[in-house]
């Protein structure tokens, strides 16, 4: 279990092409972030992905929202998973 405290952690899972999209746009945008090698299937297929995991502190997350929305807004295939740890449980 990952534990976040006084962030919002954003989980971002893709493939094929859109691997190197999110990993351009998350450089460009100089984050700090993680990737992991995942499977992703659907009905009928699976292919190989990545989720990408980066971090922003609770009071701003216009740069995260800007980065999911600039990504899919490029028809950048994307699941998005927001963790907030921005208030006690």
């Amino acid at each position: 279990m990952q534990a976040y405290r006084g962030v919002v952690a954003y989980h971002l899972t893709t493939v094929g092409e859109g691997i190197d999209t999110v990993e351009q746009a998350l450089l460009a945008a100089g984050l700090t972030f993680t990737r992991t090698p995942v499977t992703v299937a659907w009905p009928g297929g699976r292919g190989d992905g990545a989720e990408f995991v980066f971090v922003l502190p609770a009071p701003n997350q216009r740069t995260g929202l800007d980065l999911v929305q600039r990504l899919r807004a490029a028809t950048t295939w994307l699941q998005v998973r927001t963790v907030d740890g921005s208030t006690p449980a």
